[in-house]
């Protein structure tokens, strides 16, 4: 055979033993890489402008931030391969020539004083840490071997840079740059660099709080070595910047109820990963609603008011810009931790515009008239409803009963579209927590006696704004660079209905019955607010939107106590005005009111105006329909007098108002005639005999309404005459325990009920 057939073999047969080497290697399992790889990183949650909020720990405050290799600094790669490892893009895991070097070093001073460990084997070691000593080295070795087979070198140095340890509960030289400099990677000097690429060597000896002169004449070395040009003096003063943050770096902290939340929605494979996570929140705009609500807590003080929560959402986009989950985070006294836009309270009247909508959905229109008269609802459980200044209005326009928020007009709008109904539509809307209460509420759901969390109530609020669009919210960065797209949304109000609940909803003039003339909401830009109190007074709210924004606040206690006082729902409107107020962009309008026709209507009836009516105004109405002619002014001998129906009467007759009944000749009827009606109490109602109250000092009230008014109404109660009279009739009875019947009979009709005292 040839000679140089005989190296040709040689060589064959090398190349073969190399692959087969390669592939022992390659395929040999080694799942200790594969888990060390999913490893978690450190999240950095920036805001959408990409300030820090927080980087967040991993089990035991340990900070490893993940820096890719492209974004290191050229001055750190050079600095850290050449201390570490000069021949790494050359060799395949190990160093032969650097293991027998130190084989010799360490057998002439009879310990070991170099370990010749490329970059590779410290990945390894750390990895799958060994015990030390030559059988540890061999060890090393081979998991070295394992992970060239199955890594390319830019990956195994960007893992090794974002795993070295440098103690202080660090890992990587992203989160070491901040913990012994309190800068980025970008910022450091390369005195800095320097004495960084020290620290993972051995961090107790080049523990910048421990050491000196040592330190610094390493650094020297290592300097010269790389052939970077480094006075002493200059490595000295990287050693006092590392003595003035080693171990005293405050990781930011900001938007803490903000940033749990969007942990919470991000998926396992986002959490391990470690890549900078981008959201929607503007933490400038956030400090500024912490402010304020903090402000109006401290002035509330002794109202027992103790903590509050905001947030605001673009109607555009659905991002969550500002999320204030508590006035002070750190506040323990006030459970400063819990997140007030997620649990749940009474949300009191800010359920109304969506029961007021549903109503227009259903043939109501803003002129329907509603009673606002003391009124008893319900049958087994009875509820008297009362306005918070505990007045009555009597005949209401639907539009002033949500404009002034009346509870009476509500609770009867309620009762006539079904509890269901609107539970039903609530939940579309994305109240989630009434799925588990739809059971247990009754006509009090029209007063907010559910509960609810303020993010459903805030993004429920924006289809308002939105012209019956539910809004998509999303914790993410969707907007960049100045486009908005508008992100669609499922409808579940259509355009008309939704567009005259935002005209009610910004109706100073008819806000003037519930909120006088002065309304904080009075506000000169476009804007819409609703306000609320839970029955106990333990929960305030506000929610108010823009053409651009929607923003909801609440205040009271964690701890459930009742507010001292009546400080009302004025204070979380404030901030929601204050906020909103510089957010307005001049010119910006709601949309205009689609598929709509105004007629000119009277005031008090809601009919079309007449030339009796003394005042109209302009109420809008859905294409091809108009109210019919008002039936409350009438002339009689050249005078125009208000002529209540019967069910209005009482409260007229007892509240001092000017009206006029008039003789109407009746015909014979039935109970379903409607001639005469028992109006109070309330059909099968319950009422309860409390023993420790004075007999006589407990009564139920009977009303009576008949529509010919002179026709004499006779009132019994279990067959023994109690009253007659002419319509409106009222009387009080005895309470008395056990069942009773009530009837009522005229010349044209009767009425009864039976009620129960227990």
């Amino acid at each position: 055979m040839k000679s140089g057939d005989t190296i040709k073999n040689i060589l064959i047969t090398l190349v073969v033993l190399l692959l087969l080497i390669q592939l022992f290697f390659t395929f040999l399992p080694y799942p200790e890489l594969t888990r060390f790889r999913e490893n978690p990183y450190s999240l950095h949650i920036l805001d959408r402008n990409g300030t820090l909020l927080q980087v967040l720990a991993l089990g035991n405050g340990l900070r490893r931030e993940f820096i890719p290799l492209k974004d290191v600094p050229p001055i750190i790669l050079r600095v850290f391969i050449s201390a570490e490892d000069a021949n790494f893009f050359t060799h395949r895991g190990y160093n032969p020539v650097a293991l027998f070097r130190a084989w010799e070093q360490n057998l002439r001073h009879g310990e070991i004083v170099s370990g010749a460990s490329t970059i590779t084997m410290q990945l390894a070691r750390i990895i799958s840490p060994h015990k030390g000593g030559y059988a540890g080295k061999i060890e090393e070795i081979f998991h070295a071997l394992l992970i060239e087979a199955r890594m390319n070198k830019t990956d195994i140095l960007e893992l090794w840079l974002n795993s070295i340890p440098f103690g202080f509960n660090t890992v990587g030289i992203a989160s070491a740059s901040k913990v012994f400099f309190g800068e980025p990677l970008q910022s450091l000097l390369p005195a800095d660099c320097i004495l960084l690429a020290l620290i993972p060597r051995n961090p107790a000896k080049y523990n910048p709080l421990q050491g000196g002169r040592e330190i610094v004449q390493a650094g020297l070395a290592l300097a010269r070595r790389i052939g970077i040009p480094l006075s002493a003096a200059e490595i000295e003063q990287a050693l006092e910047r590392a003595k003035n943050f080693a171990g005293k770096y405050h990781w930011p902290f900001f938007a803490p109820h903000f940033v749990h939340y969007v942990t919470e929605h991000l998926s396992p494979a986002e959490l391990a990963a470690g890549r900078p996570v981008y959201t929607s929140l503007d933490l400038e705009l956030n400090r500024r609603v912490e402010a304020a609500i903090k402000t109006k807590i401290a002035a509330a003080y002794s109202n027992r008011i103790q903590n509050g929560a905001a947030l605001l959402l673009d109607n555009r986009t659905g991002e969550i810009l500002a999320y204030v989950g508590s006035q002070d985070y750190f506040d323990p006294e006030y459970s400063g931790q819990i997140d007030g836009i997620q649990i749940r309270n009474q949300p009191g009247s800010t359920l109304k515009p969506y029961l007021y909508a549903l109503a227009l959905t259903k043939g109501f229109t803003a002129a329907s008239v509603l009673p606002d008269i003391p009124t008893d609802f319900g049958g087994e459980e009875v509820y008297i409803p009362l306005n918070f200044n505990e007045r009555f209005n009597g005949p209401v326009r639907l539009r002033v009963a949500l404009a002034s928020s009346l509870n009476v007009p509500a609770v009867y709008l309620l009762e006539r579209l079904g509890v269901k109904n609107f539970s039903d539509k609530l939940i579309e809307l994305g109240f989630n927590s009434l799925k588990d209460q739809a059971s247990s509420v009754g006509i009090g759901l029209a007063l907010g006696n559910a509960e609810v969390s303020l993010y459903e109530l805030v993004r429920a609020f924006s289809v308002f704004p939105r012209d019956g669009k539910l809004l998509p919210t999303t914790w993410r960065r969707r907007s960049r660079e100045g486009k908005t797209d508008f992100i669609d949304g499922k409808q579940v109000f259509d355009p008309l209905s939704a567009g005259i609940i935002r005209d009610i909803l910004s109706d100073e003039e008819s806000r003037i019955p519930g909120f006088g003339p002065d309304s904080i909401l009075n506000t000169p830009f476009p804007a819409i607010f609703k306000t609320g109190t839970s029955n106990q007074f333990n929960n305030i709210w506000a929610v108010g939107a823009t053409p651009r924004y929607t923003m909801g606040v609440w205040m009271g206690n964690f701890s459930g106590h009742t507010v001292i006082g009546a400080p009302g729902s004025s204070l979380p409107a404030q901030v929601v005005v204050q906020v909103l107020s510089p957010l307005s962009v001049p010119g910006e309008n709601f949309p205009k009111i689609a598929n709509a026709q105004r007629i000119q209507i009277c005031t008090l009836s809601g009919g079309k105006a007449t030339p009796l009516c003394p005042a109209t105004t302009m109420e809008y109405f859905p294409p091809g329909t108009e109210p019919a002619p008002c039936t409350y002014h009438v002339e009689v001998n050249s005078r125009v007098i208000i002529n209540y129906p019967p069910e209005y009467q009482l409260w007229a007759m007892e509240s001092g108002h000017v009206y006029d009944i008039r003789r109407t000749t009746g015909t014979s009827g039935d109970s379903t005639s409607g001639k005469v009606r028992i109006i109070h109490p309330a059909p099968d109602a319950v009422f309860f005999y409390d023993p420790a109250i004075p007999a006589g000092e407990q009564a139920v009230r009977i009303e009576v309404i008949s529509q010919d008014p002179s026709s004499s109404v006779e009132l019994s109660v279990d067959g023994v005459p109690v009253a007659q009279g002419f319509s409106p009739l009222a009387c009080t009875i005895p309470l008395v325990p056990g069942e009773h019947r009530v009837l009522a009979q005229g010349k044209n009709g009767y009425d009864e009920l039976h009620f129960e005292v227990r």
